[in-house]
C-alpha cells in the first residue's frame, strides 16, 4: 500500500516500489481547473518529483473543462509522467479520454483501457522501457 491523498474529487495513491500513481476519479465528478491543480500539488508531495506512471480510474460519468485537458496535457505538468494509463468504463469518459489524448496531445504516452489490469500491465511495460534508455 502507499501513500494517499483524498482530494474533493480524487483519491490519489503513490505505490513508490512500482513507480505508480494511481488517481481514482470519483464517478459523477466534475472536474474544475482548482481540482486539477488540487491533483497536481498532490502528485508533486506524493511523488517528490520522481519519474513515474499515472493509473487514472475514471469509472462512472466523470466531466472535465477544457481548460483542465489543457493543463493536465501541459508538459510542465507532464514532466515527471513517463506514461499514463485511463481507465474508462462510460461512452462519456471514453469520448472525453479520446478527445484528451488526439486534441490535446499529452507529451506522455496514453492510452485507454477498459480492464485495470490490462492498463497496469502496459504502464509497467512503458516504465520499464524507459529505465532501459536511462542506463
Amino acid at each position: 500500500m502507499g501513500d494517499t491523498i483524498l482530494t474533493k474529487t480524487a483519491k490519489i495513491t503513490y505505490h513508490r516500489n512500482e513507480k505508480l500513481l494511481y488517481i481514482e476519479v470519483f464517478p459523477g465528478s466534475e472536474i474544475t481547473l482548482q481540482d486539477s491543480k488540487e491533483h497536481r500539488k498532490a502528485t508533486l508531495e506524493l511523488t517528490s518529483d520522481e519519474m513515474h506512471c499515472t493509473l487514472i480510474v475514471a469509472l462512472g460519468h466523470i466531466d472535465m473543462t477544457a481548460e483542465v485537458r489543457e493543463y493536465a496535457a501541459d508538459p510542465d505538468t507532464q514532466k515527471y509522467c513517463i506514461a499514463q494509463a485511463i481507465c474508462v468504463n462510460t461512452l462519456g469518459t471514453r469520448i472525453s479520454s479520446n478527445f484528451y489524448i488526439n486534441f490535446n496531445k499529452p507529451d506522455s504516452p496514453t492510452k485507454i483501457f477498459t480492464n485495470l489490469e490490462d492498463a497496469k500491465s502496459w504502464l509497467m511495460y512503458k516504465r520499464k522501457e524507459y529505465e532501459e534508455k536511462q542506463k
